[in-house]
């Protein structure tokens, strides 16, 4: 078995072992019956398109984080919607790929493509984790063993570090309603932890070399930072931030041929974060 696998298996555990605390609280949204059935639907489907592909079977570990990561940062109000995210999280997966090479992380594109096709009957969610301090411990004590092993920590380091000073320094002079009390209990949040951790850093889409890493992590941060004093302080940033970075770092790590590709890459990722940014933002928060 390799490391990869390995690594997802970890993972794969891991979410599952959130999920299982999401219910202890009673706070996930999704039934256990519809959650196991994603998780086919979501290993099923990749089986089926890899054999297609390639006339071999193998356990898709990265299937089912996928279904998995869908249920802990989406709320959805139509019982079809998380089955065409998963089908299209999968199909960009195996398709749209530019010389073998990922593009995005396959969650976090479910994320956006949800905000761009479902609006507003699915919009990322929060508080499916609760706000207890144990909860937040045991993630990020999961998720710092998978950001070891996969060699990613410094991406979630240049991002904390960039998120707390960037805010620190630039909304307590300019927001004079803004409290650095209010602004670190986003950090409570175990399904902001979650996105630090588990949707951040997927090594596939994330640069190898650790200067990039820093840089991969800061652009994601700064991002946020100005679609949240040009936009509005909203749950979506960070996922069109990662989403328009992921792109970036694309462009910068792989050098290819056509250059075309890079403008078109970078024209679709621009106008379907302005699409989403124009909508009026609406939340769906579990209480």
């Amino acid at each position: 078995m390799t490391s990869l696998k390995n690594i997802q298996i970890q993972q794969l555990i891991n979410l599952i072992l959130l999920t299982i605390l999401a219910y202890s609280y009673n706070l996930l949204y999704p039934s256990p019956i519809t959650i196991i059935t994603l998780i086919i639907f979501a290993i099923f489907l990749e089986l089926t398109i890899n054999y297609l592909q390639k006339k071999e079977l193998y356990i898709p570990y990265s299937a089912a984080i996928t279904a998995l990561g869908i249920v802990l940062m989406l709320g959805w109000s139509l019982w079809y919607i998380p089955y065409i995210l998963i089908l299209v999280a999968i199909l960009q997966k195996k398709f749209l790929t530019i010389e073998s090479h990922h593009i995005f992380n396959p969650s976090n594109f479910a994320l956006i493509m949800a905000l761009l096709l479902f609006y507003p009957k699915a919009l990322p969610i929060i508080g499916q984790l609760g706000k207890d301090i144990i909860t937040l411990y045991i993630v990020i004590i999961l998720g710092s063993i998978i950001l070891i092993r996969v060699k990613r920590w410094m991406i979630s380091l240049s991002f904390v570090l960039t998120f707390l000073l960037t805010h620190l320094f630039i909304f307590k002079h300019y927001d004079p309603h803004w409290q650095i009390e209010e602004f670190l209990l986003k950090f409570y949040s175990t399904s902001f932890i979650v996105y630090i951790f588990f949707m951040l850093t997927d090594p596939k889409t994330t640069p190898a070399s650790s200067y990039l890493q820093v840089l991969f992590g800061f652009l994601v941060a700064f991002f946020t930072l100005l679609l949240e004093l040009f936009i509005g302080v909203h749950l979506r940033n960070i996922f069109i931030a990662l989403f328009f970075t992921s792109a970036l770092c694309f462009i910068c790590s792989y050098p290819i041929k056509s250059k075309k590709i890079y403008l078109l890459l970078l024209l679709f990722t621009t106008i379907v974060s302005v699409i989403i940014l124009m909508q009026a933002p609406k939340y769906f928060v579990v209480n």
